[in-house]
């Protein structure tokens, strides 16, 4: 883990939590979000059922084909008490419909909005800036310092790109795991100058993220913690 990342996964231990998660995901009917390796792309799901055995799902964006029975697949979900990240057994995969085994591990995310993850040097993780306030912009890509679920700091370049200020408006693009981009609009929340090399962060709040994109944009910072610390294996 780097220094800055926050709100590590804490592994849901007793039973009685484990089926009153299951119960709350089953009643909701909710979004949910799987792949089949570290590297695999994101495919979402809506809860079909849950039974003392298996949960079934839908895919409803994506195409399931490609799983195997046995293989370890991996899921994420919200629930009122946060995000959860799961790792279990699938039991059966069709281009539609995935049935996945109701063990294996949980793990419990207090704030998934703050689940920030440092973004080292040189990993494939640009923030694709289009406008600045009310200004279109040739496509230019920003460095990130960190990403969470609910925003970004960004390392502002220092030639090539007006200055930025608090409260200015920021649109672009951000490329998470599986080929998908997100179009993301936020406002700069803070600007940080480091006084020994002069460089600008600044701290960018997203604003209306779906539950669909936050979802992907959690996705990206387990990826990213894989590949840089192995926080999770």
């Amino acid at each position: 883990m780097q220094p800055g990342d926050t709100n590590d996964f804490d592994l849901v231990n007793f039973e009685k939590d484990r089926d009153r998660a299951f119960d709350e995901l089953n009643s909701r009917g909710a979004l949910v979000t799987g792949w089949q390796s570290p590297a695999g792309r994101p495919v979402f799901f809506q809860v079909q059922g849950i039974d003392p055995t298996g949960v079934r799902l839908t895919v409803i964006d994506g195409d399931g084909l490609d799983g195997t029975a046995g293989q370890t697949v991996e899921l994420l979900f919200a629930l009122d008490d946060g995000q959860y990240h799961w790792k279990t057994p699938l039991l059966e995969s069709t281009h539609d419909r995935w049935t996945i085994d109701r063990g294996g591990d949980l793990w419990r995310l207090q704030r998934r909005n703050n689940f920030r993850t440092t973004v080292p040097r040189g990993y494939k993780a640009d923030f694709m800036l289009r406008t600045l306030k009310t200004h279109q912009l040739t496509p230019t890509p920003i460095a990130l310092a960190d990403v969470s679920a609910g925003g970004a700091r960004l390392h502002w370049p220092k030639a090539g790109v007006s200055p930025v200020a608090l409260q200015d408006s920021l649109s672009g693009t951000l490329a998470v795991p599986g080929s998908r981009t997100i179009e993301i609009f936020g406002i700069v929340k803070s600007v940080l100058v480091d006084p020994s090399t002069g460089q600008v962060q600044a701290g960018l709040e997203f604003q209306n993220v779906s539950g669909r994109d936050e979802q992907a944009l959690l996705h990206l910072c387990l990826q990213i913690r894989r590949a840089t610390a192995s926080v999770l294996k």
